[in-house]
């Protein structure tokens, strides 16, 4: 199994849950508390990752997937800083309309 870096040790207790006839947990005030630090709209396409330690502490992880063709990204740092930055000066208002370039619409792509 791989395995995760911990980012943060400060865990907190959020609640209990026992297992039921079908041993599942739910995890309705996990994910309450998930909300708070992530935001009201959590994505659909989040997954957990599911880690045990030595003395059968279980961590929930989120994660989403990325595909392939765009994994080069998250692999190259400075790239992806460089559109980490882009998106931000977008959202502070920081653009530049260079307008339309619907002329090179036809081109050919060399």
């Amino acid at each position: 199994m791989k395995t995760a870096s911990k980012l943060k040790e400060n865990f907190k207790r959020v609640g209990e849950a026992t297992l039921d006839e079908r041993k599942r947990i739910s995890l309705t005030k996990a994910i309450d508390s998930l909300r708070s630090i992530l935001g009201d709209q959590i994505d659909p396409d989040v997954r957990f990752g599911i880690y045990v330690n030595d003395v059968g502490q279980v961590l929930l992880s989120p994660e989403v997937s990325v595909p392939m063709h765009e994994l080069w990204l998250y692999r190259n740092t400075k790239a992806l800083k460089s559109v980490l930055r882009g998106l931000q000066e977008s959202r502070e208002g920081k653009l530049v309309d260079l307008g339309s370039f619907e002329k090179y619409a036809n081109e050919e792509i060399e």
